[in-house]
């Protein structure tokens, strides 16, 4: 984030403190695609991480008052989106859900004939990775996601995390390498 980018938003944060709804509406569709998409990272359901952005910006705007600028506004508001997202997957509802997910969800995308079988053997193998990453620890699940999916900084994921930086270090390496020994088993198991 650059420096301009800070000064804006600490313009913008002021006024939202003050009670400025356009100030906040402006922060909010500055952010809201990339809290959406992490979150989507987690959840994999378009309707559950719409869900839990519209809290995570409902929460940033009923505890504004609380940022105090230590770090930078979208690690603050990423932050709440992380908390809220371990927090639902944890809650026995989000579980319930995911038992009784519908044929229809759970059911493979047919694909044309045109396709070809690379195409679809790479297509199930990425759904298997994924499905492994989220069997792992929701610590290194949370660290290799962030770092992963959405390009973020070791820095930028320890503040997120409240998590020292070797820690976060450690946590991708050990995802990375549990992912790397799951595609050599599962390649070696198609041979």
């Amino acid at each position: 984030m650059s420096k301009s980018s800070n000064n804006n938003d600490s313009e913008l944060i002021e006024k939202v403190k003050n009670g400025n709804e356009g100030a906040f509406n402006f922060l909010m569709n500055k952010y809201y695609p990339r809290v959406y998409a992490s979150l989507f990272s987690f959840t994999k359901s378009k309707e559950d991480s719409e869900d839990l952005t519209q809290q995570t910006f409902l929460k940033v705007w009923q505890q504004i008052s609380t940022f105090r600028g230590d770090s930078a506004f979208f690690t603050w508001v990423y932050r709440i989106a992380i908390n809220l997202a371990k927090n639902y997957v944890a809650s026995s509802s989000y579980k319930k859900q995911r038992m009784n997910t519908s044929i229809e969800d759970g059911e493979i995308e047919i694909r044309s004939y045109e396709g070809s079988e690379l195409s679809l053997i790479h297509d199930e193998s990425m759904k298997d990775i994924r499905n492994f990453i989220n069997t792992l620890p929701e610590s290194l699940k949370t660290a290799f996601t962030l770092r992963e999916h959405d390009g973020l900084s070791y820095e930028e994921i320890s503040k997120i995390t409240e998590t020292p930086i070797g820690t976060v270090r450690s946590r991708i390496f050990r995802a990375r390498e549990a992912v790397v020994d799951f595609i050599n088993k599962e390649l070696t198991s198609y041979e």
